[in-house]
């Protein structure tokens, strides 16, 4: 299972589609707190998170994520409009498995899901 990760409804829907369409299974979830809820209970093989959200930045939820051993090992694939070197340095050094900007370019962003998740 892939958990999506994005306050925008639209970006959400966007990667649900192009995902379940390439036959993964996905979750979503508008906000961090949402997300923590989701994995609690399934823990994803993959989660895509967008950095800029209210009350909890995909930054903190990164951090937060990482430093839990039972969730140290679920790989992130950020995936935000902020594409400054020091954001991406941050979440690189703090876990993130790929760092892309949007918009993302769907068949590299694909050929990424399946690498870290054979079908």
């Amino acid at each position: 299972m892939i958990l999506i990760v994005d306050d925008s409804a639209t970006n959400l829907l966007l990667l649900e589609v192009v995902l379940r369409e390439e036959g993964y299974e996905t979750l979503t979830a508008f906000n961090a707190n949402e997300a923590f809820k989701i994995i609690k209970s399934r823990k994803p093989k993959l989660i895509l998170l967008d950095l800029m959200m209210p009350e909890v930045s995909g930054f903190d939820f990164l951090k937060k994520l990482k430093d839990n051993p039972n969730n140290s090992d679920v790989p992130v694939f950020i995936i935000s409009a902020i594409g400054s070197h020091d954001s991406k340095t941050f979440c690189l050094d703090h876990g993130a498995t790929e760092y892309f900007e949007k918009p993302i370019d769907i068949q590299p962003f694909v050929k990424k899901v399946r690498q870290y998740l054979p079908l």
